[in-house]
This record gives structure tokens, sequence and C-alpha cells, in this order.
């Protein structure tokens, strides 16, 4: 079965590749501009959308081949990492981990200082750079690709351990969490910081941004003493929970062998029907040193687990969905003149309130969509009344396919942003609070716009458009094959939700297009 999911991945990417090597070998040169200068678009956009579309099209025929009924797909091949002669110790070594551990709270204790005493320009303050650059885009770049670095670095849960390691038990906990709140906390907590982003992240200044940081740190140490670590930052600890969404694409995963899990759905830590603790940090961590794995595998295939997809699961991922692809069309000439009816009615607000109009609406969109969508997989697949899943059990089933679609348009926006923006990191090594010291040299160091090419970050982000969709494309279809015993009524299942990821990666394309071509 590994063969099969293996093939289909590879056609899939394959197939697309040629689509788009095809397209840019037949088309002719189209004029655009953007990033400051005229430059040759290698291809015209429509064709871009035409191709782009095409390729989705041929991942659900690939798909369709390769994968068939009557397997879980949940098997795939790893390699334990633990067991290499030199990575494995490194991996292994306590030492290593309370090192990166305290190195984490220095460097929040350090960006927290920065924005209550360094200076008040935004640019030559460390917490905004830290926040948004190093925090949010770097590290969720290298969470979807490498592996859930943040379970391993949080700092108010690492802070929470070194204490719990100085008194020699577990502190705090005398609660039971209440289960009524599930992930909802965490639900607020990732809407506000998508809202502080997307909406107020120019007018939330230094000093704002550090009293924030002060206040979740509160919320954090509060709700580990009231309720005991692992279940607060398991339900509550709203970047926890995304980026340990996000990690499920990666190439890695920690997990615990035996027969503890079996038959159990634990709130994502482990499905029905595994027998083993996949991604379940905190068991990790209790585990004997012979029973932990450090895996390799393939990327994606961590998304097959479903784990217990509650209503907020739902509302999370689509709310990281929404909340990239708004950072994406905000910054088109299209919303610009939207924004510009705001202002025009409210002076010195109505760019926040367009923004937050936008922000708060685009979910309610996405969600209605999406919801809409799994209605007409359940029409099209055939009547909820001889067993077959209804609407609601397919929006939970299919929820996690959209998760890579996320991803893609994260790198796709985001990586001018993050090579040009964490260039500031040269200035504040020298000048670490804005005080104008210069303590290597490099304080009057100049930011290189021109580090990537316009063409480069338009080839970068039809790739990753098209590559997540696929990978979309791919798990929608390995949960089709397992909750429908029949092939005709999977692959029926499939086409409202294909229109779905085609119609997105257009929108998509041409998101990412605006900025570029006006």
């Amino acid at each position: 079965m590994a063969h099969r999911i293996t093939l289909a991945l590879i056609g899939s990417a394959v197939g697309g590749a040629a689509l788009l090597l095809w397209a840019t070998i037949s088309a002719t040169p189209a004029q655009a501009h953007g990033f400051g200068e005229r430059y040759d678009l290698p291809l015209p956009l429509s064709l871009f959308v035409i191709t782009g579309a095409a390729a989705v099209l041929l991942s659900f025929v690939v798909a369709a081949v390769f994968l068939r009924g009557g397997a879980t797909h949940r098997e795939y091949p790893r390699w334990n990492l633990l067991r290499a002669p030199v990575i494995g110790r490194l991996l292994g070594s306590a030492w290593v981990t309370t090192t990166l551990q305290l190195l984490s709270i220095l460097l929040t204790v350090y960006v927290i200082l920065g924005a209550l005493i360094g200076t008040e320009r935004a640019a030559l303050n460390p917490a905004p750079a830290a926040v948004y650059v190093a925090f949010w885009v770097g590290l969720s770049f290298f969470t979807a690709l490498f592996g859930n670095l943040w379970a391993l670095v949080n700092p108010w849960s690492a802070a929470w351990g070194l204490a719990e390691r100085i008194a020699g038990h577990r502190l705090g906990g005398r609660r039971r969490y209440p289960v009524r709140w599930g992930q909802w906390p965490a639900v607020v907590v990732f809407a506000g910081f998508a809202i502080l982003e997307t909406v107020a992240g120019d007018a939330a200044g230094p000093r704002a941004l550090g009293w924030i940081l002060v206040g979740y740190t509160a919320y954090n140490l509060i709700g580990m003493h009231r309720y005991g670590r692992d279940a607060w930052v398991r339900n509550a600890e709203g970047f926890a929970v995304v980026y340990g969404f996000m990690a499920r694409f990666s190439v890695t995963e920690v997990r615990v062998p035996g027969s503890v899990g079996a038959g159990r759905s634990d709130r994502g830590r482990g499905s029905a029907g595994e027998r083993d603790w996949v991604d379940c940090y905190e068991r990790y961590r209790s585990a004997q040193p012979d029973q932990r794995e450090f895996n390799l595998r393939p990327p994606c295939v961590g998304l097959n687990r479903l784990g217990d997809v509650t209503p907020p699961v739902l509302c999370l991922v689509i709310l990281l969905l929404s909340t990239v692809s708004f950072d994406g069309l905000s910054a088109t000439p299209e919303w610009l003149v939207f924004s510009t009816q705001f202002l025009l009615q409210f002076p010195r607000i109505g760019g926040y309130l367009a923004n937050l109009v936008g922000a708060i609406g685009l979910p309610i969109v996405f969600g209605l969509v999406y919801l809409a969508t799994c209605g007409a997989m359940a029409m099209a697949a055939g009547s909820a009344s001889d067993g077959r899943p209804d609407a609601r059990q397919l929006a939970r089933a299919f929820v996690f396919s959209l998760l890579p679609i996320a991803l893609a348009y994260h790198y796709a926006h985001f990586i001018g942003f993050l090579l040009i923006n964490g260039q500031r990191f040269i200035v504040l090594a020298s000048d670490p609070f804005g005080w104008g010291w210069d303590l290597f040299g490099t304080a009057d160091a100049i930011i290189n716009i021109g580090i990537l090419s316009p063409v480069f970050i338009w080839y970068f982000s039809i790739s990753a458009i098209v590559i997540g969709h696929i990978a979309g494309v791919y798990l929608a279809h390995v949960q089709a094959v397992r909750l429908y015993s029949d092939r005709r009524s999977a692959l029926l299942s499939q086409v409202p939700m294909l229109a779905l990821m085609v119609c997105y990666t257009c929108a998509s394309l041409w998101i990412i297009s605006r900025p570029i071509a006006e």
C-alpha cells in the first residue's frame, strides 16, 4: 500500500510539473510589472490558471487510478532517526533539549523587554520582527517542512516543565480541564492573533505588542497552574494546536509504539484502530528512551490521521485557510478600492474597519462554502439513510484535506516577506533594543529588497499552490475510499470537492498575481 501512496503522490507531482513545463514552452511573454520595476511575466495569467487547474484535475485522475478501496492508507515507510549513530544521540540528548528550551525562554524574555523598553520605532524594535517574521512566518515554514519544533521549545511549557523539575513534582493541575471547553480557547487565541496580524498590525506598536505578550504569558501560566501543563497546552495554547496541525504535513513524527492507544480516539493524539501514539508529545516525554521513535516519513501522510475532529478543530482549519488568504487579498488593488470606500465614510479608522470586515467575513464565507460542498458530496454519493455519511460527518472527515492548501498559500504569500524582512535581524544583532548601539558593526546594514526576483516569486508561488492542491486532492481521495465501501460512491463524492479545489486554485493564483501585476 505504501507503493500506491508513493506512486500517487509522485504521479500527481510529475503530471503537474509536465503541464507547467508544456505551458512555459508554448507561451508567449506577457508584460507585467511589480516590485517597483517592469519585467516580462513568462506566462499570461490565464494560461497559468488553466494549467494549474488542469494539474489539479490530473491529480484526481491519478489518485483514482492508484488509490483503491479496502485499505486504511495509514501505513507508510518510516525510519527512526534516534537509531542513527550521530543524529540519534543529538536528538535524544537531554542536554540539547534543555539548551534549546532555555534559549527559547531567554529569547521570549528579550522580545518582551525589547517591546516594553526598546525604541518605539517598529522597524528597529525586536518585537514586531520576532513575532511576525520569525515566530509566525519562519517557524510555520520550518514546522510544515521538518516537524513540530514548537512542541519542544514552547517557552511557557518549557518554563513550567523546568519549574517542575526543580520542584521535583508536578505543579498545578488540581482541577480537570473542562471537557465542554474543548479546544475553543485555542480558536479564540488564534482568531485574536489573526486580527492582530491582518487588521491591527500597523496600529499595535511595540509597546502594545509587549503588553499583549505579557498578557498571553499570564494567560498560559494561570491556565497551567489550574489545569496542568499537558491539558492546557493541548487545548488552550493556540499556537501549540495550530503548529501541531501544520506538523502533520512535515517529514518527521514522534511515535510511541504499543497497545496503549488501541481503539482510542483522543483529540487528535491517536486515531481509532491505531496501536501507536503518534505526535503525542506528553506521551513521548513520559515514555522510556527505548520506547521512543523520532521518525522520518513521507510528507503529507500525517494528515491521514484524523483523530477526534471536533467543531473547534474544524473552525481552526477554516480560520487558518481564510487568514492566509486574506493576507494576500488585502494586498490587491481591488481591496484597496474597497478600503477606500470605508475611508471616505470613516476617515480615521476606515482602513481598519475594512480589514476587520475581511478578517471576520472571509472565514464565515469559507466555512459556508465548505459546508455546502460537503452537502453536495453527500448528495452525489447517495442518501445517508443507507448508512452513508451525512454532510456533518463529511465536513469532519475532509477538513484536513484543506490544510495543505492553507500551507501552500502561506508559503506562496510569505516567501518574499520572510527573506526580505528576515534581514532585519542582521541590524538587531548589533542594536538589540534600537538604542543606537553597533555591537557587531551591522547596525547600518541595508536590507536588500532585490534578494528575490519577481519571476522567482511568481514561479515559486504557482508551484506551491498547485502542489498544495494536489496534496489536498490526494488526502480527500484517501478519506473517500475509507468512508465508502463501493468505488463509484467514493469517486462521485469527490466531484464537488474537486470543483472546490479547482476554483480555489484559480482564485489563489489570481490573488497572488495582483500585487505583481499591478
